[in-house]
């Protein structure tokens, strides 16, 4: 390699150096011509797709292809990963340190809170930020470029590239920077999670003073802010940090974290419609998604998972008169320490008992066709009575006459 290059800072950080698409090559074991490819027309490596948000929109998520992604995640382990973003970038990060939880407790004794969201943020970095700060770590500027190709698609850092979470924090050091300055020079805490930003402090008067400073900060660093979601906390509103709830409680010096309520509920409906439906495929999902909630409230005294477990339990009873309800659980429990399900048998003797059953029948046929469900189960202990009912599920009018 020619000496010109200021090799001091790819040095010092132990980085992979070349000037040429062979020496990368020679670096990466790719051809050369994969490589030229890949960082020339990088539009014909992705595959985009759209997948729903929050809000109701839709966020597009461009997928590279597996040769792509085999560079993108040496770039990453080889150079991205080897410089450190500031400690208050908290997302995209590995240790104990680091999370949208402790991003929760950092917060969590404040009384007053300002909530922000960055729009658009992997697409408002582009790809002349990427060049320019390849640059600043001595690549010249045949590497930079490469470099940069590889990174970016449309001139804009994508959604769905390996490199993307890590060059986003890169990328914000001296946005980062400027804000700690501001904030420790007045007594305010702030940190990032990807494009959520949050400052907190115990004075009312103080943060609202600083917010046009703020913002102007974020603006000069060529970032949006979304003001739909700029959000401010006090002690008489729920404080919610990247969608953890920080909730007080009586106990000096105590808070408990909680996980939205809404993926709570979730959660309980999509538990639900496996027990009724006797329909297990989206198990591993469903315990993804409790996993999640479990960390975020185990430190709570009453842990997600054993209320969850509780629930379960408590809908078993609703699924006993269906042998292949019962069938189905027993053989696709969500926690192997969970009770079994029990079949009883269906006895008929009264006019109350008849309407139990039937209720139940109804009701269950009513949420399978609502939710377009096929029924496993075979009715062959139920009475003709109740199962030839003519029913129509819109109004709940039934044609039959009751025997008793």
């Amino acid at each position: 390699m020619s000496q010109n290059i200021p090799t001091l800072l790819i040095n010092s950080l132990n980085l992979p150096q070349f000037e040429t698409i062979d020496e990368l090559s020679e670096l990466t074991r790719l051809s050369s011509r994969l490589l030229y490819c890949l960082s020339m027309r990088t539009d014909r490596y992705y595959k985009k797709i759209q997948i729903s948000k929050r809000d109701g929109g839709l966020r597009e998520i461009s997928i590279p292809s597996y040769t792509l992604h085999i560079v993108q995640r040496w770039i990453l382990a080889e150079i991205l990963n080897k410089i450190l973003p500031t400690n208050r970038a908290m997302a995209f990060r590995k240790g104990k340190d680091y999370g949208h939880k402790k991003n929760a407790f950092y917060h969590a004794d404040t009384l007053y809170g300002l909530a922000l969201d960055l729009k658009d943020f992997f697409p408002s970095i582009t790809s002349n930020k990427i060049y320019t700060m390849f640059s600043s770590l001595g690549y010249n500027n045949f590497a930079a470029t490469i470099l940069t190709n590889l990174c970016t698609l449309d001139g804009k850092l994508p959604q769905g590239s390996a490199c993307s979470p890590a060059l986003s924090n890169i990328i914000c050091i001296t946005l980062d920077k400027r804000l700690m300055g501001l904030c420790k020079k007045n007594g305010i805490r702030y940190s990032r999670y990807a494009d959520d930003m949050y400052f907190s402090c115990d004075d009312k008067t103080l943060l609202l003073k600083n917010f046009p400073l703020i913002t102007k900060i974020i603006k000069d660093e060529d970032f949006i802010i979304n003001e739909k979601k700029t959000h401010f906390h006090t002690p008489s509103n729920k404080k919610q940090i990247t969608g953890i709830t920080v909730s007080p409680t009586n106990i000096e010096d105590y808070v408990e974290l909680k996980a939205p309520k809404k993926l709570k509920q979730k959660i309980r409906a999509e538990i639900f419609t496996c027990l009724i439906s006797g329909q297990y495929e989206n198990k591993e999902h469903i315990l993804g998604e409790i996993a999640y909630v479990n960390f975020v409230e185990k430190e709570n005294r009453n842990t997600y998972l054993e209320r969850v477990k509780g629930y379960i339990n408590k809908q078993l009873i609703k699924i006993q008169i269906f042998p292949e309800l019962v069938t189905a659980y027993n053989d696709n429990k969500f926690f192997n320490d969970l009770n079994s399900a029990q079949s009883i048998d269906i006895n008929i003797n009264t006019e109350e008992e008849f309407e139990f059953y039937e209720y139940l029948f109804l009701e269950r046929k009513a949420f399978l066709e609502k939710k377009q469900i096929k029924d496993i189960c075979k009715y062959s202990n139920w009475p003709d009575i109740i199962i030839n009912l003519s029913i129509n599920v819109t109004d709940n009018s039934t044609n039959y006459k009751c025997p008793f």
